[in-house]
């Protein structure tokens, strides 16, 4: 009799991995972070980069910037050791050369991954980029779109992927004006980089109601601020979901007061917003995301105790000195099932 029970729980764990793995299989992550400062320790003379070199107060030697790629590999894969992240989104990188350093000298390496980044106009040379599994999205095609025309900025990067069941997916990553000389003075620059992003994703769904839209990115602002709720028309993803409207996946993590940077309290700016058509169930086929949509990845090895005692993302510098931590943003991310 004890053998027969014995049996039926080896049969029960069996079958419990079988469907674990096949649930894994029918599902993919998608990522977003700001890395803070990925520089490389090479003086670009068209850059501000300045304070990311050997000899700066913060003495970015080729082995802390090593050391920073290793921090930044280690927080993706933590996100999904089992398969690793299918897309990764990223801010605050230098160059393109940076960007494959990230995924060949690392643990990341064993992703495949392919590496996209276009140069924009920032003064410091900081820019958004994505990688992607090249076994798992097939690339389409991407481009810069710049973000604002008053001023130098990051641009928009959008790519297009196609994922194992030939969905094309519309990815955008965006890392918008950021709040430095005050928010309300730099609010119109923010809400000028929502109206391009508007335009870019009503032209898609004006083309194609069923289009999957994925926004992502460091937006400097709170999904209950004008550029991302008014300007945007990003919306918390509630009653009648519809497929041509934008959501923001994260607005249930804001108004519990969770979030991503900490300035003398939280901010939730590291966000998604998607196209409704995601969140509508296909039977039988298509992606969709599910309840509760978001994720911030938030384990105790990415945070630090501060004065006030409250545990908070551990950056890797100041202006003056070096910490060796991870970065000052929280990564976040999605999961899409078919």
């Amino acid at each position: 009799m004890r053998s027969i029970y014995l049996f039926i729980i080896i049969m029960l764990l069996i079958l419990s991995g079988i469907h674990a793995q096949k649930s894994k299989e029918n599902q993919f992550k998608i990522v977003f972070y700001n890395t803070e400062n990925l520089f490389d320790t090479i003086d670009d003379p068209n850059k501000s980069d300045e304070s990311f070199l050997p000899n700066s107060k913060v003495a970015w030697t080729s082995e802390r910037f090593n050391s920073k790629l290793k921090s930044i590999a280690r927080a993706i894969v933590a996100m999904d050791s089992t398969n690793l992240p299918a897309v990764v989104g990223l801010a605050e990188v230098e160059n393109i050369t940076v960007l494959k350093d990230l995924i060949t000298k690392t643990r990341l390496k064993n992703g495949n991954y392919q590496a996209i980044l276009e140069e924009g106009s920032d003064p410091r040379g900081i820019d958004v980029a994505l990688i992607f599994r090249k076994g798992i999205m097939k690339y389409i095609g991407h481009k810069a779109i710049p973000s604002a025309q008053s001023f130098q900025t990051r641009c928009v990067l959008y790519v297009r992927l196609a994922d194992a069941k030939k969905d094309t997916f519309h990815i955008f990553v965006n890392h918008w004006k950021s709040r430095t000389g005050g928010a309300s003075e730099t609010e119109s620059q923010r809400i000028e980089n929502a109206t391009n992003l508007k335009h870019l994703a009503d032209s898609l769904l004006a083309a194609n109601p069923k289009a999957n839209i994925v926004m992502m990115g460091d937006f400097n602002d709170e999904p209950g601020n004008k550029s991302l709720s008014e300007t945007l028309g990003a919306m918390k993803p509630e009653g009648a979901i519809k497929p041509t409207g934008l959501y923001n996946l994260m607005y249930d993590r804001y108004t519990q007061g969770e979030g991503t940077l900490y300035y003398k309290d939280w901010d939730l700016f590291d966000q998604f917003v998607v196209a409704g058509n995601l969140l509508v169930k296909k039977p039988g086929k298509g992606a969709v995301i599910l309840p509760p949509y978001a994720y911030i990845f938030k384990p105790d090895w990415l945070l630090y105790k501060n004065k006030a005692g409250v545990m908070v993302p551990n950056r890797t510098a100041g202006s003056t000195e070096y910490y060796g931590g991870y970065s000052d943003h929280l990564p976040v991310y999605i999961v899409v099932n078919f």
